[in-house]
């Protein structure tokens, strides 16, 4: 059993929990929120092997928190335009 720290600095919850929803196929993935951070435990993993299933989760909530930044950041267009 892996535990992953995504400390809250970088990472956004939301972006975690969606990371989360998109392996469950993959791995069993509990979150724990506390002040700072969200934690990963990851369980089994039936997807692969365990360090790639885990890397790429990573690399998910990465990807996941900068796109969700970059939306929020982004100035609304009038419709029309």
């Amino acid at each position: 059993m892996g535990r992953i720290t995504f400390d809250r600095s970088i990472y956004s919850p939301e972006a975690v929990e969606a990371a989360a929803a998109a392996y469950a196929d993959y791995a069993d993935i509990a979150l724990e929120h506390s002040g700072n951070a969200v934690v990963a435990v990851i369980g089994a993993v039936t997807g692969g092997d365990r360090d790639t299933v885990e890397h790429s989760f990573c690399n998910l909530a990465l990807q996941e928190t900068v796109v969700r930044g970059r939306r929020a950041a982004a100035p609304e267009t009038p419709e029309g335009d």
